[in-house]
């Protein structure tokens, strides 16, 4: 491989994961003729709602740039607290609920496949609602401008967008090192391991970058933003999902890869997703 398409891969590889966190959506099925032919319904919906999701966001930060109506969308304090505390809670309980209770009950009931499936609409949903959660504390009225002055806002700005650089690295080093399915928890839904339990790149700093490094994105944005309720949310996410961690994963974990077991690996079984 020459260097220029070594250099190309690294970007296209880049993009692709980038998407995939921002999206909370595949993006690297896009390229995957085989599986949209067979799936192109289900992903196209997906890939629908997520950018319908987003929609508010994008539109909010395009009046900031004086390319549409700046200011279209306000929210009192009271309602965006609301909102981000639902988000935060549901996002965690929904899946702590799905991996104790539903997934079991559906690959019974219904076959790998189908929960396979199911999972991904249910995860985005999730995702999506914790995502706005954090996003309606930017669109309330300033709150402790005063108080804040002391702080300069270079420096608010300077380490928010390291942050967030992190907290995005991180989460790219993770997908990049243990693959989609970890990073989907197919392995969980499914209840099948991977072909190999896998320690390389960044794991091999920090065990769950993701819940740890990668919320470097929640608080990088709470500085940009020189929001104290996003910086609150950003702790409260933080210790969520490491009870989230501790209680519901490490367990299936240490279940699946830490003790001998006779389930098929992902490597030598073939779902239809």
């Amino acid at each position: 491989m020459s260097f220029v398409e070594r250099g190309g891969w690294w970007l296209g590889t880049i993009l692709k994961l980038l998407s995939i966190i921002v999206l909370s959506v595949r993006t690297d099925r896009l390229s995957d003729t085989t599986y949209l032919s067979h799936h192109w319904l289900h992903y196209g919906g997906m890939l629908v709602f997520a950018l319908a999701a987003w929609s508010p966001q994008v539109i909010d930060t395009l009046g900031s740039f004086g390319m549409v109506q700046e200011g279209m969308f306000k929210m009192s304090h009271t309602l965006a607290f609301s909102i981000c505390a639902f988000g935060l809670f549901y996002y965690i309980l929904a899946i702590s609920f799905f991996f104790k209770c539903l997934g079991p009950w559906m690959r019974e009931k219904l076959g790998t496949d189908k929960t396979l499936r199911f999972w991904e609409y249910f995860v985005s949903l999730a995702w999506q609602i914790q995502t706005l959660g954090f996003w309606v504390l930017t669109i309330t009225p300033p709150m402790l401008e005063e108080e804040l002055k002391i702080v300069p806002t270079w420096l608010t700005t300077s380490v928010g967008i390291f942050l967030l650089v992190v907290g995005i690295g991180s989460k790219m080093g993770a997908i990049y090192g243990t693959g989609y399915n970890t990073y989907y928890w197919y392995d969980m839904v499914t209840d099948i391991p991977n072909a190999y339990f896998v320690e390389v790149g960044i794991y091999k700093v920090i065990g769950s970058p993701t819940y740890t490094l990668g919320r470097g994105t929640s608080f990088g944005a709470a500085l940009h933003y020189r929001s104290v309720p996003m910086l609150v949310a950003g702790v409260l996410d933080l210790l969520l999902i490491n009870l989230f961690n501790k209680f519901v994963e490490q367990p299936s974990v240490e279940r699946m890869y830490m003790k001998p077991s006779k389930t098929p690996s992902f490597k030598n079984t073939q779902l239809d997703i």
